[in-house]
């Protein structure tokens, strides 16, 4: 496989644990508990920056060069630029939303609720799609040296909170979530 592929499919899981935490977090804001907003802070501040800077470059990079080897599999892919813009959007109204529950404006827990809930529908839908049509797709078109290419041009930085250097102000979430996985292994959840 690809080193590019194969980052993106790791850059994947993670978001998919991310998403998963948020739900863990939504879990307990449907429950009448106190979320940790911290940890939703965390979460929402990471999906308005790290893909945009980090991980969807890396997915342009790829699709430029399927456009280029095969345009027909490339429309299948369909205009994955405008829905990476989506994304970023629907990720700036959740940090949005954390951060009026944080400055106390007036949210409700239902307005909140859906907010969060569409972004992590709308980004599994997403990511699913990348997983069964774009990165089949390009597998299927791009040559050997099309992805020697595109491993020489993405960028090497860290993923701040599952990379080998975690950052300061991820590094509570990164333990939550290993936390909540050990227990939903252990069947504690």
């Amino acid at each position: 496989m690809p080193e590019a592929l194969r980052r993106l499919r790791d850059e994947h899981r993670n978001i998919t644990r991310l998403l998963d935490a948020l739900e863990h977090q939504l879990g307990a804001f449907a429950a009448g508990e106190r979320p940790d907003y911290d940890v939703l802070a965390a979460i929402a501040n990471y999906f308005t920056g790290f893909p945009d800077c980090c991980h969807h470059p890396k997915e342009d990079l790829i699709l430029q060069r399927l456009r280029r080897r095969d345009p027909a599999a490339a429309a299948k892919v369909g205009d994955l630029e405008a829905e990476h813009e989506r994304i970023g959007e629907l990720a700036r109204h959740v940090r949005e939303a954390v951060e009026n529950v944080l400055g106390e404006v007036e949210v409700s827990r239902e307005a909140f609720d859906a907010v969060a809930r569409h972004f992590i529908e709308h980004q599994r839908r997403h990511l699913e799609m990348e997983e069964e049509r774009f990165f089949p797709e390009a597998l299927a078109a791009l040559s050997p040296e099309d992805w020697a290419e595109v491993d020489r041009r993405i960028t090497q930085e860290k993923d701040p909170i599952f990379g080998t250097e975690v950052s300061g102000d991820y590094a509570d979430l990164r333990d939550r979530i290993l936390k909540w996985e050990a227990q939903d292994e252990a069947g504690e959840i």
